[in-house]
């Protein structure tokens, strides 16, 4: 079994962290046959590799680049000066760079779900956020998605933090995950393909830690469906209004390669792994674990103000102060693509 060491999660942290905007400068068009595009690493990055790949936008576009982007910083940049012109980011940071006045289209949503908990197993069953009462919980990302996933649904819940459970915040989730690992938590709040990563390490030490799906949790507290719109593939606006055929042929490839890692989960984690630091066994974990399925941004739109609307009741700037108006989202350019299950 491939194990998962210190380098590893050092980089997956860096990767799945969010980001914050920057002011946008004026982009340089690309050439017709060229493509800039951005992925953090995990499933994202298999996604999008697969949809580049598809012969359909290869002979659309057959000088591509796909930049894996290391730290916040690193694509902060990149989009500032429209590096690049497409790339896959959490749905939050999308609607915050847009209404800061970087001008991003959204075209889906194709990741519906990354947040889970691990617990303690001695610590009793985790089958429910009532099941948190009483036990240390630790959340990366103060202030964040995963970080305001779980106090909305702990309030749902009807519990309080520091009268009915503690939790403490770190800076990453490999804080979180050190912290776990050396059962100085009772639990820990983590989105794949982290999770997986910790539960591989955690088995090297003869523990088998509890799990809680926290989309479930969301179904149950909320009455909504049991997904959440985290993340998806946003472009620059200039890509859509000077090359609107190359917009629609990867826009369908996604499509393509979401049905591709869903029914290939074998294969999708040896593509995974070998565009990422991430071993084969963390995708092969993480794949069915993730809910993976691709929908256009205007089939989206209610579940993103909906979510959006819940979570900026905890935190006004989530979204950048207001949700997007109806321009951040990219109209269905075919009828082939939509909902796909």
């Amino acid at each position: 079994m491939n194990r998962i060491n210190r380098r590893d999660l050092l980089k997956l942290a860096g990767s799945a962290a969010l980001l914050s905007a920057l002011p946008f400068q004026r982009a340089i068009a690309q050439s017709p046959g060229t493509l800039i595009a951005a992925t953090p690493y995990g499933i994202p990055q298999v996604i999008l590799a697969r949809a580049l790949e598809d012969p359909a936008v290869r002979e659309l576009i057959p000088e591509q680049e796909l930049r894996a982007w290391k730290d916040p910083d690193q694509l902060r940049a990149w989009l500032a000066r429209a590096e690049v012109m497409l790339t896959a980011t959490p749905t939050n940071v999308a609607a915050n760079l847009y209404n800061r006045g970087v001008p991003l289209v959204l075209m889906n949503v194709n990741v519906w779900g990354t947040l889970g908990m691990l617990g303690l197993k001695e610590k009793g069953p985790l089958q429910s956020v009532e099941d948190l009462a009483g036990r240390h919980v630790g959340v990366p990302w103060r202030g964040d998605m995963p970080d305001l996933v779980f106090r909305y649904l702990i309030g749902k819940a009807g519990l309080e933090v520091g009268r009915d459970l503690k939790v403490s915040y770190h800076s990453s989730p490999f804080e979180t995950v050190q912290m776990f690992v050396a059962r100085r938590l009772d639990a820990a709040v983590l989105p794949e393909p982290m999770r997986t990563a910790t539960r591989l390490q955690t088995a090297q030490f003869g523990q088998v830690p509890t799990e809680l799906d926290l989309q479930q949790e969301w179904a149950r507290l909320t009455g909504e469906a049991p997904g959440l719109p985290q993340a998806g593939v946003v472009c620059r606006r200039e890509l859509l209004e000077q090359y609107p055929d190359q917009v629609a042929a990867i826009q369908s490839a996604i499509g393509r390669a979401v049905e591709w890692v869903v029914a290939e989960p074998d294969k999708a984690a040896v593509v995974g792994s070998q565009n990422s630091p991430l071993a084969r066994n963390v995708f092969e974990g993480a794949i069915p674990r993730t809910r993976i399925r691709m929908t256009s941004a205007a089939e989206s739109r209610p579940s993103l103000e909906s979510f959006f609307m819940a979570l900026t009741e905890l935190s006004s700037g989530f979204v950048g102060g207001k949700l997007p108006d109806s321009d951040f989202y990219l109209p269905d350019l075919s009828g082939e693509v939509g909902n796909r299950a």
